[in-house]
């Protein structure tokens, strides 16, 4: 099956000599839902605007639909964009801004009508087609700019942010909706976020952007349980992973020192490159401490806990002014200055090289 979107080897460079995007590769199968995700700054934004040729690019190629786009002029590349704002025309009705594109185009007006129809049903706007966009709430208006690019049926959608303006409550109902629409029209989505959340319920696939650089590309389940670096593990979770320094034991078997005086065994990472006194980065997600039995065993005294209801995180002193978050459930209360048992299991650990950040394979 040929790759909807293909971005090979794509730089871009400001006339100013900054540097935003450097070689990024990556290929999307249709019917794909990719997530641009990243912090402010990182070039998601410029890469997507660049794929819609609303940004020029430095080196490199991108193919939607297994032509060369990256000449053409964005009204000629096949796709249709959803921005942030909206951007809805006030004066016009919700029917007359679906079809507005499709009128400039010169679609007969009964397809024109059928296709409104369509998509409105789909979005569940119909008893707002004759409004305006003021007299519109935020979600509502959201709708309308999805159901404007809907109507165009390209071979890729383009998202920047579409829900950063909407609250909390929207947000979530709003992922629900687009992911729904997703599965209903088998369309291939991109789509941009700083929101690490969205990025795992929504995307098929995951692009996780830094300073520029790819820094993984994989799938939600990859990106969130075998991170390639130090930034990859930090930056996709709430809370995000531990990150905790640590010392190689091989004077027995493979373990790890903390600096608390801990021990950890980890027979998983017998067999990798690592020698007995290597300084690395030991990782744990949260949700992976445990107080039932696991085959890994700490002891260390609570800084501080934080109760959200049904989950209590609590903050342990690791030493070296480093700290390990734990997410209980169901537990009793904990309170700060205790020293509380708990348990992981070695499968759930992962291991960062603490020089280069990267993961630590096993052979």
């Amino acid at each position: 099956m040929e790759a909807v979107l293909k971005i090979k080897d794509l730089d871009k460079v400001y006339d100013n000599g900054v540097s935003v995007l450097e070689k990024i590769n990556l290929e999307m199968e249709p019917g794909g839902f990719l997530i641009l995700v990243g912090p402010s700054g990182c070039g998601k934004s410029t890469l997507l605007n660049c794929i819609a040729g609303l940004e020029t690019t430095t080196a490199g190629a991108i193919e939607i639909a297994g032509r060369n786009v990256t000449e053409v002029e964005p009204k000629d590349r096949d796709i249709a964009m959803v921005f942030q704002s909206y951007a809805l025309y006030p004066t016009m009705t919700v029917e007359q801004n679906i079809a507005f594109g499709m009128k400039v185009r010169g679609v007969p007006k009964a397809e024109q009508a059928a296709k409104v129809a369509q998509v409105a049903k789909l979005l569940k706007i119909e008893p707002l087609l004759q409004r305006k966009p003021g007299q519109l709430s935020g979600g509502q208006r959201q709708r309308v700019a999805i159901g404007r690019a809907l109507v165009r049926q390209p071979s890729l959608y383009l998202f920047d942010e579409p829900l950063s303006n909407l609250d909390a409550k929207l947000r979530v109902e709003m992922r629900a909706e687009l992911k729904a629409l997703h599965q209903k029209t088998g369309s291939s989505f991109v789509y941009v976020t700083h929101d690490q959340v969205e990025a795992m319920t929504m995307g098929t696939q995951i692009a996780v952007l830094n300073a520029g650089h790819v820094q993984q590309y994989g799938s939600p389940a990859e990106i969130y349980h075998n991170p390639a670096n130090v930034f990859v593990a930090s930056f996709m979770g709430s809370p995000p992973m531990n990150i905790i320094s640590a010392k190689v034991d091989r004077s027995s078997n493979f373990a790890l020192n903390l600096a608390q005086g801990q021990r950890l065994e980890l027979p998983e990472y017998a067999t990798s490159s690592l020698q007995h006194g290597d300084k690395v980065l030991f990782g744990i997600r949260p949700e992976h401490c445990h107080q039932e039995k696991g085959d890994i065993e700490l002891e260390l005294p609570v800084v501080s806990v934080e109760v959200t209801g049904a989950d209590q995180f609590v903050r342990f002193d690791c030493g070296d002014k480093e700290a390990l978050t734990a997410r209980f459930t169901d537990i009793d209360p904990i309170h700060a200055g205790a020293k509380l048992r708990f348990t992981m299991k070695s499968g759930d650990v992962r291991l960062f090289d603490a020089k280069t950040e990267l993961a630590v394979r096993v052979n």
